[in-house]
């Protein structure tokens, strides 16, 4: 189980020794959601599954997605979780091909509420469930000093934050740092937010994103 006293790494660790437990909760799901998928009529769909694993007791939720009827052969999966401090609710995705895992501060959940979500009343557990619907993963580059100013601009009393990386994902611009197998991701800023030069310094950044969900998924996001 995650408990607040671990570092990043030993929560890494903790992650993935628990991965192979859900192994026959994996294919559970990905049974149930072929026939959901064959019974539907409107694509895309989306189905979550949530499994606590007995011998871990870490929670996890499992989205499958099928964009079209065939993609039942093959759905796109989403494992995250959740867990406590007392900051606040955490989140943390999992990328199993690359051996990462992703983490989400409280801080950053804050950021998506007022500049993205924009909801001021859903809980917390509810939020963080509404970033991971739909997210399609990001496409991060090393921070350069033209990056570095518009996250200072945005994260004023944040000056002491260390960032390495900026990302771009389905719900905005994203900026974190790389801690080994591990990335911590801050803060989140809107398209919206961005003005003249540097919309410019990001549509870089936003094509290789979407060029890089058409080659893993067959579309842009």
């Amino acid at each position: 189980m995650i408990v607040p006293s671990m570092a990043v790494q030993e929560i890494h660790n903790e992650v993935f020794e628990d991965i192979p437990n859900l192994r026959n909760k994996l294919t559970e799901y990905r049974e149930d959601f072929r026939k959901t998928v064959l019974k539907a009529s409107r694509y895309p769909l989306t189905k979550s599954y949530a499994c606590k694993t007995k011998a871990m007791k870490n929670s996890f939720s499992i989205d499958f997605t099928a964009q079209k009827r065939s993609h039942w052969k093959s759905p796109i999966l989403s494992i995250f979780g959740m867990y406590d401090r007392p900051e606040g609710k955490y989140a943390f995705s999992v990328s199993l091909d690359f051996n990462l895992i992703t983490i989400y501060p409280p801080h950053f959940f804050q950021r998506f509420r007022e500049r993205i979500a924009k909801n001021m009343t859903v809980s917390n557990e509810n939020l963080i469930k509404d970033y991971f619907k739909n997210d399609w993963g990001f496409i991060a580059a090393v921070v350069n000093k033209d990056f570095e100013s518009v996250y200072h601009n945005f994260e004023e009393n944040n000056t002491d934050e260390k960032i390495s990386f900026v990302a771009a994902t389905s719900k905005g611009y994203c900026f974190g740092e790389k801690q080994g197998s591990v990335n911590i991701i801050k803060t989140i800023v809107s398209e919206e937010m961005l003005f003249g030069y540097q919309k410019h310094i990001f549509s870089e950044l936003k094509h290789a994103f979407r060029e890089a969900n058409k080659d893993r998924y067959g579309f842009a996001v």
